[in-house]
């Protein structure tokens, strides 16, 4: 896998300190969204008393909505993702640094070379960031749905995720 990604990469430019960095700032990414499981802890333990050894679930209580919970827990996904940005510029400057392999990739009969070396990497890793990102909202919410019961639920938990989501969007 490794060997195919190097020819999608600046000459000169090395693919496994790269493939290191964005390994980190996924582990990172991960990391920081299971505090949602923190959150959430602390809103499922208001749910209930204590009577003696019972857990008895306190009357009229009501679940903050999922996206509420959630709140930025997935955040460093996307910050990920806006750094590939800044590696897009770093693998076009690199064309101009050294080798000066920026003359190179202009003889080539493939115009699309020097962009194919610029952003596939930066696009991989974005696109991952985000998928994983994506995964994480489903588990998190399935976790959300199972664990929490039913009579403390709000209705329209998925509608009020995409009114968030469209709403950031627009």
């Amino acid at each position: 896998m490794k060997n195919k990604l190097k020819r999608y990469v600046p000459l000169g430019a090395n693919l496994d300190t790269e493939l290191k960095w964005i390994a980190y700032g996924l582990v990172a990414a991960f990391i920081y969204s299971l505090s949602y499981f923190i959150t959430y802890s602390g809103h499922y333990r208001a749910l209930f008393r204590w009577d003696g050894m019972t857990k008895v679930l306190l009357d009229g209580a009501v679940m903050p909505d999922f996206i509420d919970i959630l709140g930025v827990s997935l955040i460093g996904f996307v910050v990920l993702a806006v750094c590939m940005i800044a590696m897009l510029v770093y693998h076009y400057a690199a064309h101009y640094q050294g080798s000066k392999s920026i003359y190179l990739m202009r003889r080539l009969p493939s115009r699309w070379e020097l962009w194919r070396r610029c952003l596939t990497l930066p696009v991989l890793a974005a696109v991952l960031s985000l998928v994983v990102a994506l995964i994480l909202l489903l588990i998190y919410f399935g976790h959300y749905m199972a664990r929490t019961p039913d009579v403390c639920l709000t209705g329209h938990q998925w509608q009020k995720i995409w009114n968030v989501l469209l709403g950031a969007l627009s």
